[in-house]
């Protein structure tokens, strides 16, 4: 009778449940469930950064590539500079009826030289009658006029021009100097 007594208090002791440290499981488990949510919202802070630093070097590279851009088209620009000038010396000649057909002519490749430049950003600095400003005009002399308040252009002795708004040739010009 005792192997049955012996056998019944082995099963009952398999039934019973084995007291065990399961709350430093469950402790160790949150602990590192909490690490990883902890690691996840690093990284995530860290994929946050790193794509504001990529958008704001896109944006820069663009800026860096439009400038350089504008700086490659100002010095083209300022090589035909030369040829502008010489169109306007020569639009400045008086017409006589045997040059007028060819004046004419001179006159209709210069606006079409200005249309297309112009449709590349170039613009003439507007000078007489403005205030002299030395952002855009050059001064070559001071003279008095009555026609012009002092500090104001009175005289273009040869044209400025800006590229997408930035002065590369300033206009030289003469200034009003009533004093």
């Amino acid at each position: 009778m005792k192997e049955k007594e012996q056998v019944v208090e082995e099963v009952q002791a398999d039934e019973m449940p084995e007291i065990t440290d399961e709350a430093p499981e469950a402790e160790a488990v949150e602990a590192e469930a909490q690490a990883a949510e902890e690691a996840l919202a690093e990284w995530e802070k860290r994929y946050t950064r790193l794509q504001a630093d990529f958008e704001n070097f896109k944006r820069r590279t663009a800026q860096e590539k439009e400038q350089l851009a504008g700086f490659v088209k100002g010095d083209v620009m300022k090589d035909l500079f030369s040829v502008l000038d010489n169109f306007e010396r020569a639009l400045a000649v008086p017409t006589t009826p045997e040059t007028k057909a060819f004046l004419d002519g001179f006159v209709m490749i210069h606006q079409n030289l200005m249309a297309m430049l112009s449709k590349h950003g170039l613009a003439v600095i507007e000078a007489v009658g403005q205030p002299f400003d030395p952002n855009f005009h050059q001064a070559i002399m001071r003279v008095e006029s009555d026609e012009y308040p002092d500090d104001t252009v009175c005289e273009v002795l040869q044209t400025g021009y800006t590229v997408d708004g930035r002065t590369v040739r300033p206009a030289m010009v003469k200034v009003v100097h009533n004093g």
